[in-house]
């Protein structure tokens, strides 16, 4: 039976006329093997065909009164899988359901889906482009963005499609998940190295620090508006680079430490700049306020915000209080914004900076390996030649308590040691890093030398434990990680010019 005559034998099953008023479809998944799920929204009680095909081309169904973006060919086939065929419930939802077999030869093969709905006149819904790929493997991008990625950060616009700003200079780059294809997105604000690309409550980005032109940190602050494509140019406070920012519950923005000074020649001047104050964004006013001055300062460190509203500001490079010995931190101290202030310290098993962090979905904050430096023998002899550097292989999971407490537990097991990995929280729980980096000390020529990674691994929970899962095509350095809503992550920057999809 064909798409006109199934559309007509549902019309005539129903006597209630209701007038269709739009059809969305969504998607989850496409792992080989496992399900794929396909979310419907529409008018209630209204029936509904979801077709499938391997062809996109303009379908007119003249029976129906409309134009597909797909072909019609495998109509018939669609209406036998699962959920594909039917009626929107009393919410005007329903699931469609796809189960790829284990066949490693569907990967790389895009799937094009777009339903139909309604009892005359008929609405199409949205194209939605399902590109298959074996569980726990990275593959390129359907499409890949138009310039290269090299940092910044990405945002959720209203319409679920990804924002990627800061890191291709001013130009913003926008990523349609459920199409699976890129498109240029405007003009924004070009920030350096060490800055903090930070997504607002409202929709719109704020900017601020890093290097600038010279190289040196800088006092330079923008918010980027995607509706309007507008760009507004602020100042901080003082000039900062490798600092934290964190969105908290209020809306604002905690803006904490950094570098005054940059220069990887003078590690004394290194430490001797970095900053212990704080600042506090207000996007309603889009001004810079002081915050509190921390307990220890701060460069390299992580800000986490916590499920509660509250920001977690753990490790980095920091200079020991009273005696301004340099050093690297193995506390985390909690910021309450409605106190303006920060708790008690919680001490880390292992101090690190340059460590990756990112919210659990159980609440918990995981901190994935970073560096560690012994400076004991360089303040005796000022030999660079003598910094002992490692790079961690473990991490960290802080748990919230009450009074501003916590506590750290200790996961080891990562494959080997990474700075500056992507990681991203997976649905369900567990985390995925991703890349990163490894430095050394070359002492005949008493520089550092880093050494990027391609592979990868997974967190899981129940217990906590670290697995190797499957590596990037690319070693990537400062790679971004950035969670879709098909339950898949997207990984870009680093190196390589391409985007990367890992599906879990």
């Amino acid at each position: 039976m064909n798409t006109t005559l199934r559309f007509a034998c549902a019309a005539l099953a129903l006597t209630l006329p209701v007038t269709a008023q739009g059809l969305t479809v969504g998607k989850t998944g496409g792992g080989i093997p496992g399900p794929s799920t396909f979310p419907l929204q529409g008018t209630a009680g209204d029936p509904y065909i979801l077709l499938i095909s391997g062809v996109e081309r303009q379908t007119p169904l003249p029976g129906l009164g409309i134009t597909l973006d797909i072909a019609d060919d495998l109509a018939d086939a669609s209406a036998t899988l699962p959920g594909f065929l039917g009626y929107l419930n009393g919410s005007g939802q329903a699931t469609a359901t796809l189960t790829l077999p284990d066949l490693p030869l569907l990967a790389g093969l895009t799937l094009s889906l777009q339903g139909v709905a309604g009892r005359g006149p008929y609405v199409v819904s949205n194209l939605v482009r399902v590109t298959p790929q074996v569980v726990g493997t990275f593959a390129p991008c359907r499409e890949q963005p138009p310039v290269i990625i090299a940092g910044g950060g990405a945002v959720r616009a209203p319409d679920g499609s990804l924002l990627f700003v800061g890191g291709t200079g001013p130009v913003a780059q926008r990523y349609d998940p459920l199409r699976e294809e890129w498109s240029a997105a405007g003009v924004t604000f070009g920030v350096g190295l060490l800055s903090q690309t930070t997504g607002l409550n409202d929709g719109r980005v704020l900017f601020t620090g890093g290097l600038g032109l010279d190289g040196q940190p800088t006092n330079a602050a923008a918010v980027y508006d995607p509706a309007t494509q507008q760009t507004t140019t602020l100042t901080m406070g003082v000039a900062r680079a490798g600092h934290g920012a964190a969105l908290m519950g209020n809306g604002r923005v905690l803006i904490t430490g950094g570098f005054e000074v940059f220069t990887l020649t003078d590690p004394l001047a290194l430490f001797a700049g970095i900053r212990a104050t704080t600042e506090v964004f207000d996007p309603v006013s889009n001004t810079f306020s002081p915050g509190p001055t921390m307990l220890e300062a701060r460069a390299l460190h992580s800000a986490s915000t916590l499920r509660s509203g509250e920001v977690l500001v753990a490790g980095g490079l920091t200079l020991l209080p009273i005696v301004n010995i340099p050093t690297v931190s193995a506390t985390a101290y909690r910021f309450n914004p409605s106190t303006g202030s920060f708790g008690l310290p919680a001490l880390m098993n292992g101090s690190r900076f340059l460590h990756s962090a990112i919210g659990l979905d159980d609440g918990r904050v995981l901190l994935v390996g970073g560096l560690t430096i012994d400076l004991t023998a360089f303040l005796q002899s000022g030999n660079i030649a003598d910094i002992i550097i490692g790079t961690r292989t473990d991490a960290q999971v802080y748990r919230s308590s009450l009074f501003g407490f916590g506590t750290f537990t200790t996961v080891a097991g990562m494959q080997e040691g990474r700075a500056g990995a992507a990681l991203a929280a997976l649905p369900g729980g567990g985390a995925l890093a991703a890349g990163g980096f490894r430095v050394t000390i070359n002492v005949p020529t008493s520089t550092f030398e880093i050494a990027a990674t391609a592979s990868a691994d997974r967190f899981l929970t129940g217990p906590d434990r670290f697995a190797p899962t499957g590596s990037m095509a690319g070693a990537r350095l400062f790679p971004l990680a950035v969670n879709l809503p098909d339950g898949t992550v997207m990984i870009v920057g680093g190196g390589p010019a391409d985007a990367e999809i890992y599906q879990r």
